[in-house]
């Protein structure tokens, strides 16, 4: 992506935009638009910005148009810029801390903020500006050592006292924000929304008293204890699937396949078949959340989009004791915020089964399936549990997860016995506890669109030379380890000259990885091809797929490749070993967490120099996965776990 400093116009003597079309801009650009609608707005735009005099509008305007179009590499450098040439800009310092969350690089960010703001300890101005990037990294506790000096320098300052109060009622720290509120000033002139806050997290630290609590997310026990019992089941003929979003990852796409799956077979009025709901926390376009949104809709699936919707508030909850209305409202504010919404649904809905996806779709409304009496409830967890994806890590769900544990009517489920034994280890269950439900696959066709044919024609031309072709299918994060893909590419080609390294996917590294091959000079035998929806198409022109994972679930491309008869070579992480059987579908590695270089390099090399071997592991690959991942399969074992007479008991 070009860089918006090497656009922009900042000759002295260049025109000004006019001020309403650059106020209308920005006010556009921060609407809630479409991809394509973001992209034809910056095309229209772009060729004025080398007319016109930069101004700081149009400048962050076409930031927010770029982001709206789901541009993942070179985003955070071009906020970098941005913030730069404009260091007071607010939006800017928000979105380049975003997305160094986004990329899992809080500790980079936070050190980005002290170096921008040194003074933010003693400096009202700094720490304002300090707080609003560390609130977007979530970087709690810094936000408290700045706070500790700042309320005593600037004890008069009722704005920022506010803040902080703000602030932590956002982390349900309840009596601290008590405490913080004790020394606001004119607490009765202020307007109806500052004294709502207070009032709220005073009535908050009263009902933790009241219940002998010292931790909000402790209220998370009594809300489920309180709970009524669930309403009798007779048959899953209501099924609510329950989501964060419809984006591009493999726990979405496996629950629109299975969701999908079952309506079309309701249609076909066979076997296995149920009319599903699908409910999710948001599909925004500009964020590509509803990037599965239109799959559903052309299954006919019924979909329900909760952002949507207005909120209802915890007294408006009908059912409730007023103890359970209290407990409530200890919950943070984006969980009490869902349960609220979908304990009403639920209850509209009289749903049979809640099947919950993630652990971020589970926190959102586990408590609020079992408030609305749903007979079951059924968590589908994706890979290894969050106590070993820091990142992931929500106070609530150890608490939330053992209160569930506790009743007969949910079921704990994975993707892959790694991630089950992990999730039953965390939290003290028995073996066995959590169920495998592996995910579904889909016949892996070799079928290809236009484009397809084109690119790998321009692949093929590029490389005439090579007659081995590896694959790897990926994001490109850290987790996936592209840039060391690419150098173990690279020295692979050092060695060899009949083989061709190709690249599907796409991400926060994509940037680096296109620069990384620019540097070694091998453009002509390293390809990134992007993101591809017919990867069937690249799996079946393949010799080997290449994987690099530090961490992982059940790994689909790997499912995907193993159905393509293409062997794998790959790291041991998650569920690999359930999917790859080593020496005879593949390889898998030795490690995960640290890459085994040598290794990798001696049996790459090794498996490219015997093309008996590649084709032996490909037919075995092929053979074995059969129906083991099919869509009917996982179907069937759905049903038997959402129909278990076992938990009538």
């Amino acid at each position: 992506m070009q860089q918006l400093s090497q656009i922009l116009n900042f000759a002295a003597d260049a025109p000004a935009f006019p001020r309403a079309f650059s106020e209308e801009v920005n006010e556009v650009s921060r609407s809630m638009i479409s991809p394509e609608t973001a992209k034809k707005v910056y095309q229209k735009l772009k060729p004025l910005l080398k007319d016109y005099r930069a101004n700081q509008n149009i400048a962050i305007a076409c930031g927010l148009l770029l982001e709206k179009q789901r541009h993942e590499s070179g985003m955070r450098g071009m906020w970098d810029e941005l913030r730069n040439l404009y260091p007071d800009d607010l939006t800017a310092l928000r979105m380049l801390m975003r997305w160094y969350r986004r990329e899992q690089n809080t500790a980079a960010g936070i050190e980005q903020i002290h170096k921008m703001f040194p003074e933010s300890w003693h400096s009202l101005e700094q720490a304002n500006k300090a707080i609003l990037g560390l609130g977007e990294l979530k970087a709690w506790d810094e936000i408290d050592r700045i706070m500790s000096t700042i309320l005593v320098l600037h004890s008069e300052d009722r704005a920022v006292r506010m803040k902080y109060v703000k602030i932590l009622k956002e982390q349900s720290r309840f009596v601290d924000a008590t405490h913080v509120a004790l020394n606001v000033e004119d607490q009765d002139k202020m307007g109806q929304a500052s004294q709502e806050l207070l009032g709220s997290v005073a009535r908050c630290a009263d009902t933790l008293e009241k219940h002998n609590r010292t931790d909000a997310v402790d209220a998370i026990t009594d809300i489920i204890a309180l709970a009524d019992a669930p309403r009798a089941f007779t048959k899953s003929d209501r099924v609510v699937f329950f989501t964060g979003q419809l984006g591009t990852g493999g726990a979405e796409r496996q629950m629109t396949r299975i969701a999908c799956a079952y309506q079309d077979r309701n249609d076909k009025a066979q076997p296995l078949g149920i009319a599903p709901k699908v409910w999710v926390k948001h599909a925004t376009a500009s964020s590509g959340a509803d990037f599965y949104l239109p799959q559903l809709n052309e299954a006919g699936v019924s979909t329900s989009v909760l952002s949507e919707m207005a909120e209802i508030p915890v007294g408006a909850l009908e059912g409730l004791s007023n103890d359970l209305k209290e407990l409530l409202e200890l919950l943070s504010p984006d969980v009490l915020r869902h349960t609220c919404l979908l304990y009403s649904m639920f209850r509209d809905d009289q749903t049979d089964v809640a099947y919950l996806w993630q652990d971020g779709g589970i926190v959102q409304s586990a408590i609020a399936a079992v408030l609305a009496g749903v007979p079951r409830i059924v968590t589908s967890f994706r890979g290894l549990p969050p106590n070993l994806r820091p990142n992931l890590f929500r106070d609530e769900l150890p608490i939330l997860y053992a209160a569930l544990a506790r009743l007969p009517h949910v079921t704990f489920t994975a993707n892959s016995q790694k991630a089950a034994t992990a999730y039953e280890e965390w939290l003290s269950l028995a073996q066995g506890t959590v169920i495998v439900v592996p995910n579904a696959i889909p016949a892996v066709l070799p079928d290809g669109d236009d484009t397809d044919h084109v690119y790998w024609s321009e692949i093929v031309d590029a490389s005439d030379a090579c007659t081995k072709t590896v694959l790897g299918v990926f994001r490109f994060d850290q987790n996936k380890r592209p840039l060391e893909w690419i150098t173990a590419a690279a020295r692979s080609i050092e060695k060899r000259d009949d083989t061709r390294f190709v690249m599907l996917g796409s991400g926060a590294l994509f940037g680096d990885c296109a620069a990384l091959i620019e540097e070694l000079g091998l453009s002509n035998r390293i390809f990134l091809a992007g993101i591809r929806s017919k990867v069937g198409f690249y799996m079946h022109r393949a010799d080997l797929l290449v994987h690099l994972a530090k961490m992982e679930g059940l790994p689909n491309v790997l499912i995907e490749a193993q159905l393509a008869g293409t062997p794998v070579l790959a790291t041991p992480a998650g569920g690999t070993d359930e999917v790859v059987s080593d020496g005879v579908t593949g390889h898998i590695l030795s490690a995960s967490d640290i890459l085994p270089e040598a290794e990798l390099d001696e049996t790459l090399e090794h498996l490219l120099a015997d093309d008996d071997e590649l084709a032996r592991l490909g037919a075995a690959a092929m053979a074995q996965s059969g129906d083991r991942f099919s869509v009917e399969t996982i179907l069937g074992r759905t049903t038997e776990i959402f129909n278990a007479l076992s938990l009538d008991s």
